[in-house]
């Protein structure tokens, strides 16, 4: 009797030892059929002294689990060309989500891009894994704090000035609307409240206070190293928002390399200011300092002088250049 229960028992566990593989094997592989990835930002705009979060979202439509997916979580700052990763161990539930919010405290301003390509897949028994390749990503851009300050001169600020053109951008002018009232034979086509008109069955013109006839030319330089550049972009951030918080509109322009001329943005509210550095984010920063002044010249003669946010001598400032 002991013989005979001793080998059945043997063969009980022969055959267990050789099916249980097989069938963490199979359930592998159907997981890997089965599992896919989500990754996404709340806040895809964040200053740079708050902390940001990713959520990220593991799926499993099979009855099976694993506790040991690999993620690889790869970032990059687009602006700088600064490239990082990290590999996140996580579980996976059988028929669920698993789904984990992952904080980032950001050192430098800039667009951050995140992506998730591949996935590593083990056996509940670890004997073997299997790689699947995914395409998750999102984007945060990260902006200076609202609180930068810049090391401006007042009393030369006035030479940066010019005339608004109020038709610069499209839809836009340096007023304010303070009331509707009805059209009036001059007023000018531009200023008609289509919307309200088309209500009204007659026409509706907005009426305009102005804010400013003046505007602030204001040039960000992009040259120098990673963190000149940063610096730059947070004193460049501080003096566009002061001037319009007072209600002094801002030309904001900057070198492009890859246009290989300036950009020019109208800045209006704090949105625009966003809007503008997004659009930065997305330059090259180059190495000689002194390329916006030298282009500037034969570019755009008519600028008397204008306000440069810079680099110069051992910190960020914002200096007038008289364009002579």
């Amino acid at each position: 009797m002991y013989r005979f229960l001793n080998e059945h028992f043997m063969l009980i566990v022969l055959i267990l030892v050789t099916i249980i593989p097989v069938l963490s094997i199979i359930a592998l592989i159907v997981m890997w059929h089965s599992v896919s990835v989500s990754l996404s930002a709340p806040e895809p705009a964040v200053t740079r002294t708050e902390v940001g979060y990713l959520d990220l979202k593991l799926t499993n439509r099979s009855i099976f689990v694993s506790y040991d997916v690999c993620v690889r979580l790869m970032t990059e700052n687009t602006f700088y060309g600064s490239v990082g990763g990290s590999i996140l161990s996580l579980p996976l539930h059988a028929m669920d989500a698993y789904e984990k919010q992952l904080p980032v405290r950001y050192t430098m301003n800039g667009s951050y891009s995140y992506s998730i390509d591949a996935i590593t897949v083990r056996d509940l028994l670890g004997f073997i894994s299997l790689k699947k390749t995914v395409d998750a990503r999102t984007e945060v851009n990260v902006y200076p704090e609202s609180t930068g300050s810049a090391d401006m001169n007042m009393s030369d600020m006035s030479l940066g000035m010019t005339e608004s053109e109020e038709t610069v951008k499209k839809g836009h002018d340096f007023s304010d609307v303070s009331d509707v009232r009805e059209y009036i034979p001059g007023d000018k086509l531009m200023s008609i409240h289509w919307k309200l008109s088309a209500k009204k069955d007659d026409l509706m013109v907005k009426d305009r206070v102005s804010m400013s006839d003046q505007q602030m030319v204001i040039v960000v330089s992009l040259a120098g190293e990673p963190e000149q550049v940063d610096e730059v972009l947070t004193t460049a951030y501080g003096v566009v928002r002061a001037f319009v918080d007072d209600q002094i509109y801002v030309r904001l322009m900057w070198w492009s390399q890859a246009r290989f001329g300036f950009e020019e943005r109208q800045i209006m509210s704090q949105d625009d200011i966003r809007e503008a550095f997004g659009d930065i984010y997305y330059e090259t920063i180059y190495a000689d300092s002194s390329i916006e002044r030298t282009y500037m010249i034969s570019i755009h003669p008519e600028l008397k002088a204008y306000v440069n946010v810079c680099f110069d001598e051992s910190k960020a400032a914002a200096v007038v250049v008289e364009n002579a």
